[in-house]
């Protein structure tokens, strides 16, 4: 008599969400973005949260995430007037001049982001170190970080 082995019960599990992302420089989605009020010394202030979708070569079975955090505020030589100059081109404030911007049009956006990691006086208290956005600018045109260095566009930082 022949017994049947039986079927394996296979239940899909999602991709984990993984903040803890590798220094380099990888493609990325905008995938939100928030307006957070904070609090500082000097009062409370309007920011925009920018949230990643990271393409990490080494971590592909993970949703690899990455935030950025600017003042909500384009005067020129701001830190966000800067990063949508780079993503947009200067032109686009000088059509928009006097008027306003929609930011809810970088959301779904292809970029690409320099991650570094952040050293700070509190290292000992943390598993990982602090992850931050450096930059953000437009598709190809970073060297890009991949996983291994036999591949022809690995960047080693």
């Amino acid at each position: 008599m022949l017994i049947q082995r039986p079927k394996p019960l296979l239940v899909p599990v999602p991709r984990e969400s993984n903040f803890r992302i590798p220094e380099g420089r990888y493609r990325a989605k905008i995938t939100s973005i928030r307006k957070l009020t904070v609090e500082r010394l000097d009062g409370s202030g309007d920011v925009l949260r920018i949230l990643f979708d990271v393409q990490v070569p080494s971590l592909p079975n993970t949703q690899n995430l990455a935030k950025a955090e600017y003042r909500l505020e384009l005067t020129p030589g701001s830190d966000l007037r800067n990063v949508l100059n780079r993503l947009y081109g200067k032109q686009v404030f000088a059509n928009v001049s006097n008027g306003q911007f929609d930011l809810e049009q970088l959301v779904n956006m292809d970029c690409e982001v320099e991650i570094e990691h952040v050293v700070t006086s509190r290292r000992d208290e943390y598993s990982y170190p602090l992850v931050r956005v450096r930059d953000i600018r437009k598709p190809g045109t970073m060297q890009l970080t991949s996983a291994t260095p036999e591949d022809p566009n690995y960047a080693c930082h």
